[in-house]
């Protein structure tokens, strides 16, 4: 679960959180051009870039298996269902606790 979230020290990076295990990870690109769904609330913006990033191959098995990584952060917290950073967080730690009670 993630515990807390704030500003990058990464140039590159928008975000990094920490996990309840005390694991970091970095995510969001600082200087994005057109800005994330939690920046602007664009909706074809949003599906557009969740089908985007769901069709790579690379990132789709992070995202399928709720695995921590710089892919399923920005899906889910910068590209979530929500337009409110924290209801984003709020909904993958839920996805999270359902994944992890369900074994």
């Amino acid at each position: 679960m993630i515990i807390k979230i704030e500003n990058s020290p990464l140039k590159n990076k928008r975000y990094r959180i920490t996990m309840d295990n005390n694991k970091q990870y970095d995510f969001g690109l600082k200087d994005a051009i057109n800005g994330t769904y939690i920046d602007h609330f664009d909706k074809i913006k949003r599906e557009n870039y969740l089908k985007r990033h769901y069709a790579l191959k690379k990132e789709r098995p992070f995202i399928d298996n709720l695995i921590p990584s710089s892919a399923l952060l920005s899906y889910f917290i910068l590209w979530g269902p929500y337009t409110n950073i924290n209801k984003n967080i709020d909904y993958l730690n839920g996805l999270w606790k359902k994944k992890h009670n369900n074994k």
